[in-house]
C-alpha cells in the first residue's frame, strides 16, 4: 500500500476526460452524472473545477456547452489560458456521450480506491500477539516465530 501511495494516488485522467467530454456535448447526460459523481472524485484539479463550473449551471438550469462553461468558468475566476483548448480537447477525445455510464463507473471506482489509499495510510501499523514475549509487537512478516495475529485471527510463522 505504500508503494500505491509513493507513485500517486489511483486515477483515470482518460475516464475523467470522457466523462467532462460527454457532458460538454450532450446536455442530457448531465443529470445522470451528477447523480453519481461529486467534484471531490475527480483527481486532477482542472477536470474538477470544470466539473463545479458544470454542476453550478446545471443547478441554476443554464445551458452547458463548451462556450458557456468557459465563460461561466471567466466570471468565477477559473479562466486561464489554457481553458479554452483544454475543453476543446475534451469534446474532441470524446466520439460519443453513450458511454459516459462506464466512465462514470471508472472515476468512481478510482476515487474509492483513493479514499482507502487515504484511509490507510492513516491506521497504525498492524501488530501481532507474541506468545513468548505477552506482548504486541509489529508484525514482522516470515522471519517472526510463531504469533497470534489479531488482523488475520490466525497463527503466523
Amino acid at each position: 500500500m505504500d508503494e500505491l501511495l509513493m507513485r500517486g494516488m489511483p486515477h483515470s485522467a482518460e475516464a475523467e476526460q470522457a466523462v467532462l467530454g460527454s457532458m460538454l456535448i450532450d446536455g442530457d447526460c448531465v443529470k445522470d452524472v451528477m447523480d453519481q459523481l461529486q467534484a471531490e472524485d475527480f483527481y486532477l484539479r482542472q477536470n474538477r473545477e470544470i466539473f463545479e463550473t458544470i454542476a453550478h449551471m446545471f443547478v441554476y438550469s443554464q445551458p452547458v456547452d463548451g462556450v458557456t462553461v468557459a465563460s461561466e468558468m471567466e466570471k468565477n475566476g477559473l479562466y486561464t489560458d489554457a481553458t479554452r483548448p483544454y475543453l476543446l480537447q475534451l469534446m474532441e477525445v470524446t466520439p460519443t456521450s453513450a458511454n459516459v455510464g462506464e466512465y462514470v463507473k471508472i472515476v468512481r471506482d478510482k476515487a474509492l480506491m483513493r479514499q482507502v489509499a487515504t484511509r490507510r495510510a492513516a491506521l497504525p501499523p498492524p501488530t501481532c500477539w507474541n506468545r513468548r514475549s505477552r506482548r504486541c509487537t509489529p508484525f514482522a512478516g516470515a522471519a517472526a516465530p510463531r504469533t497470534w495475529c489479531r488482523s488475520a485471527r490466525s497463527y503466523r510463522t
